[in-house]
């Protein structure tokens, strides 16, 4: 209220000499502006004199908060120019020191970007090894402990003492530390998925309880898109303690079902079928040749029982229902050219007429 009090009175008191100083400050702020984007490239070309490329230099991590800090500069010039009163300088010393801290966080923060040249060459490590996931949740995790460093920092800056907070809070407190918990095992859930690897973005899972594609690794959970086109959000340290089926990993899927042609059915019909489906079979350029199985395996008391089985290189679950969707297309064909009918599941039912003697 009184830094108000004091700007009110700055106004009322204004003189052409202060109106001068106010045309001096606005023409400093607009000149620092203007040579922000120089300035800037200058400060890294200096660091990085080898570097003849701009756009890299322009891409430089500390770049875009270099050019946000000299135009805050130009406004610190401006200002010491109005000689403004203390108690008012001193909130802006304070809010200016304030968006220096956010805007270095964000320089360092930016080094941790995936694209980063810092992240490129993390990825190229041998412990990496390409681990695109991985790359992304170390540089999240680095940006999170840059920006609650920052966060600590400005804290500072409004004289709060943390310690003194935490042990003010009493019961609050075993609260945060069991959401503290809670949070390190979900992080440490998270690290053991990526550096086992059992799955990476973009794979398709399948848990106790989801199956999916894998669509985000964060620090707390991994969230799963399902075939029902809705996202499902696990906690990494229940993930980390589930069984994992990774469809991705596989080399090869396996297709197979069962017909079963009617008992009238004549054994030249039976066999005529059963080569016609191992034929279509072997030229469908989707199908394994060797793994082909079309055999009449039963004969039971409702129809003639033939399973087909093969593998296909198809792993996309996408592309794999559309490859079982093209074999039974082929299966239904051959028997529909064949003039035969599947068995339906039957039931005999005998029924006992009884004849009653009327007297």
């Amino acid at each position: 209220m009184e830094q108000i009090n004091s700007m009110i009175q700055f106004f009322q008191n204004m003189t052409q000499e202060k109106i001068i100083d106010i045309l001096i400050a606005f023409v400093i702020v607009i000149v620092f502006c203007l040579l922000s984007s120089f300035l800037s490239y200058l400060v890294i070309k200096i660091f990085k004199w080898k570097e003849k490329d701009k756009k890299k230099i322009k891409e430089n991590a500390f770049y875009h908060p270099l050019k946000a800090g000299f135009i805050l500069l130009g406004i610190y010039l401006g200002i010491l120019i109005l000689n403004l009163p203390n108690d008012v300088m001193q909130v802006i010393y304070k809010i200016l020191k304030i968006a220096l801290i956010c805007l270095t966080a964000k320089g360092i923060a930016n080094i941790f970007a995936p694209n980063s040249i810092l992240m490129q060459k993390v990825e190229k490590s041998s412990k990496v090894g390409g681990n695109q996931t991985l790359v992304n949740f170390l540089s999240k995790l680095s940006k999170a402990i840059v920006y609650i460093g920052a966060g600590i920092l400005i804290l500072a800056e409004f004289n709060i003492n943390l310690n003194g907070l935490i042990a003010g809070l009493g019961l609050g407190s075993v609260v945060i530390a069991l959401a503290a918990q809670d949070f390190a095992e979900n992080i440490f859930g998270g690290a053991a998925l990526l550096l086992d690897k059992p799955f990476v973005i973009g794979d398709w899972i399948k848990t106790k309880e989801y199956e999916g594609a894998v669509v985000d690794i964060t620090f707390r959970s991994t969230r799963i898109k399902t075939s029902e086109d809705t996202i499902v959000t696990i906690q990494n340290s229940k993930l980390a303690e589930e069984s994992i089926i990774n469809f991705a990993k596989m080399e090869k899927r396996r297709y197979s079902f069962n017909l079963k042609l009617p008992l009238n059915t004549n054994t030249e019909t039976v066999e005529k079928i059963m080569k016609r489906m191992r034929f279509a079979l072997s030229h469908d350029k989707d199908v394994m040749k060797d793994s082909i199985q079309v055999e009449c395996n039963s004969i039971l008391t409702d129809g003639i029982n033939i399973t087909v089985a093969m593998y296909t290189p198809i792993i996309t679950y996408d592309d794999f229902l559309k490859f079982r969707t093209n074999v039974n297309e082929m299966v239904l064909n051959i028997i529909e050219t064949e003039g035969i009918r599947l068995a339906n599941p039957t039931q005999d039912i005998y029924i006992q007429h009884i004849s009653e003697n009327k007297e």
